[in-house]
């Protein structure tokens, strides 16, 4: 998957490309109307560059304060994931879910 598919994959899920405090683009969406975000990295974090890589969800506040992050297998396990939830909130909560039952922080 080149860096165009992957950007595309991901814009899809309705993330989009965004720079961290260091300087890193990877990948981000907000998910409540109060500001709370989650940004999506490869395990070295910084973007993805291929579907098959682990991918790494973090969850932050408002305030940029780091709560908690989840790992996913690879880009596929992620999206299954994802869209089978409606809401934002939905997403996190079984994201929170997954998270919980595998052990995968």
């Amino acid at each position: 998957m080149s860096n165009n598919t992957i950007l595309e994959f991901y814009e899809a899920l309705g993330f989009e490309e965004t720079e961290t405090d260091d300087g890193l683009i990877v990948f981000g969406i907000e998910l409540t109307q109060e500001g709370s975000y989650a940004l999506l990295t490869d395990a070295e974090g910084t973007m993805p560059k291929n579907a098959t890589q682990e991918i790494i969800f973090a969850y932050y506040t408002p305030d940029d304060s780091f709560l908690w992050s989840a790992s996913f297998k690879n880009s596929a396990v992620f999206k299954e994931l994802w869209t089978g939830a409606q809401t934002a909130e939905a997403r996190v909560d079984a994201i929170v879910q997954y998270r919980k039952e595998r052990e995968v922080f």
